[in-house]
Formats: C-alpha cells, structure tokens, sequence
C-alpha cells in the first residue's frame, strides 16, 4: 500500500468523537437555526422561540472558525484555499446584491455581512504572520515587506471604501442604496464590515497559533471568559459595550453563549471526514434568502 493509499484509509477510518466535517455540519445545523429566528422572525411560531433559536445559534461562528483554523494548518495550497474563500465570499455577496434588488422591496432586505469574508482574513493574516516571522527569523527581508503590505491591505482598503460608501447617498432609491452596499461588501470587505468584525478574526488567529486542540480549546475559553467578564461590566458597572464594535459584538448577553460550542470542540478527533467541499458556500446565502422568503410570504397571508 502506498503513501496515498493509506492516507485515504486513515481518512476513512472511524475514530470516536467529532470530525472537521462533522463538526461543519454541526454549525450548519446552528446556523440555520439561528438564520431563521433572524429573518423569519414575523412568523408566529418562529418569533415564539426566537429568543431560544438565537442562543443556540452562538455555536455556529465558533465552529466554523474552529473548523477552519483545522483546514488551514492541513491544505495542500494556501494560495488556491484563499482564492477560494475570496470567490465563495464574492459570490455569496453578489447573491446577495442581486436578490436584493429584484426582490427587496418584496421578501425585504438582507443584511450584507459576510462571515465566508471573515473566515478569509483569518486565513490572510494567520499566515501573513506566519510568514512575517519566518521571513524575519531567516532575514529574508523581501519576504517579511510581502507579509507585512498582506497584513496592512485590509487596513488601505478603508479609506477608500468609505469613499465608495458616498456613492449610496447619491440615490434616493432604498433598492439603489443597499445594491451599493451589497456591491462594495462583494469586493472590497473591510476588518469592520464583515460579519462579527474583527473581534472573530483574532479569535481565529489565535486558534491558528494555539495549533493543538488542548490549546485552541483554552484560547477559545479564555476568550469567553474575556467576553463574559466585559457583559458583566457593561450591565452593573459601566456601558463598555459603548467603547467599540468589538465590545458592542462580544460583551453582550447572546453573545456570551458561543462558550456553548465548546465541548464539540473537545469532542474533535483530529480526523478531515468526508463532505462535499463547496456545499456550505452556496447554502450559506441561499438559506437567508430562503427563510425571508418563506417569512415575506407568511406575512402576506397572515
């Protein structure tokens, strides 16, 4: 039997606990849940259990972000993985951008946040570090200048967003506005306009770093631990909720629960599984669109 040959065996080989694919479909299954408390609120039985949906929905961010982090210490082509989460970004963006013009005014308008973009900076600046201390480690200092204008593009990039963020007060059309929202969110995301900001990009840098499960599973703790302890602060002693979009996001109530996503991380067996590779990337924007369908249509006849 050769190397191949017993890598796909390994692969195939059923070990107790949780596979990086099983642990996708796991937050795929949190995600939908809490999407259609979040878009398909209005109808009636959603909006009763919409605050319970909500919670358990925390899972999903955390672990895709822990999946992910799997996947990039493991792929064969960084270059080719961050292709692929750009175009998937892209185009979930796009879909968007188009349903929301065609149909907005109808089913409503979706929030263009983009979580496939900020699983794409995580890997950019985990291995633009990565790459910047090697570069700097080996003097190479050619190198450590790419590493370093990788890590500082994101941040180039805002000006000129803010710029292009104008041409939407040039219309007076809801449809028109949100169209060049959904636009420049499709090709120029910034750390602050993706979904989650740039609070769950450190957080998935760190678990990159971290590199063993013990680890990562700490750092995750500990960031939790962080985020209840700013809730805390904000609800009796002082509104530090107010400070920054990271602390707005993190150090609230809901988001607090994501800490509930960890015993299936501790549950992770250190095996890929098997699942198909671009299935989550079209189900991620389909499904909102989806569920504001189905909630558009309720109304309609309610």
């Amino acid at each position: 039997m050769n190397g191949a040959e017993e890598r796909q065996q390994e692969r195939w080989t059923l070990k107790k606990g949780l596979s990086t694919s099983a642990i996708k479909w796991i937050a795929l299954f949190f995600m939908t849940l809490d999407h259609i408390a979040a878009f398909g609120f209005e109808i009636p039985i959603v909006g009763r259990f919409y605050n319970p949906l909500r919670m358990v929905g925390r899972i999903a961010a955390p672990l895709f972000l822990f999946a992910l982090v799997q996947g990039l210490r493991h792929t064969g082509s960084r270059s080719k993985f961050l292709l692929r989460l750009y175009l998937a970004g892209m185009g979930a963006g796009l879909f968007v951008a188009v349903t929301d013009l065609l149909f907005g005014d109808i089913v409503g308008y979706i929030t263009p946040a983009n979580i496939i973009f900020t699983f794409f900076y995580v890997a950019l600046y985990a291995w633009a570090i990565e790459g910047l201390a090697n570069a700097v480690r080996e003097r190479n200092w050619r190198g450590a200048a790419l590493a370093a204008l990788c890590c500082a593009l994101p941040l180039l990039a805002q000006p000129l967003r803010l710029e292009l963020w104008e041409l939407s007060r040039a219309t007076d059309s809801i449809a028109g506005s949100f169209l060049v929202h959904n636009l420049i969110d499709s090709f120029l995301p910034t750390l602050n306009s993706v979904d989650y900001g740039w609070g769950m990009i450190l957080l998935g840098v760190m678990l990159y770093f971290a590199k063993t499960k013990r680890r990562q599973c700490g750092v995750f703790a500990a960031f939790c631990l962080v985020c209840v302890a700013g809730a805390v602060a904000g609800r009796f002693y002082y509104p530090i909720q107010d400070f920054s979009s990271f602390t707005m996001t993190f150090f609230s109530s809901s988001q607090c629960r994501m800490i509930l996503a960890l015993p299936f991380m501790l549950l992770y067996n250190g095996q890929r599984g098997n699942g198909p590779k671009w299935f989550f990337y079209i189900y991620y924007p389909t499904h909102r669109y989806v569920v504001s369908v189905i909630s558009a249509v309720v109304q309609a006849f309610s």
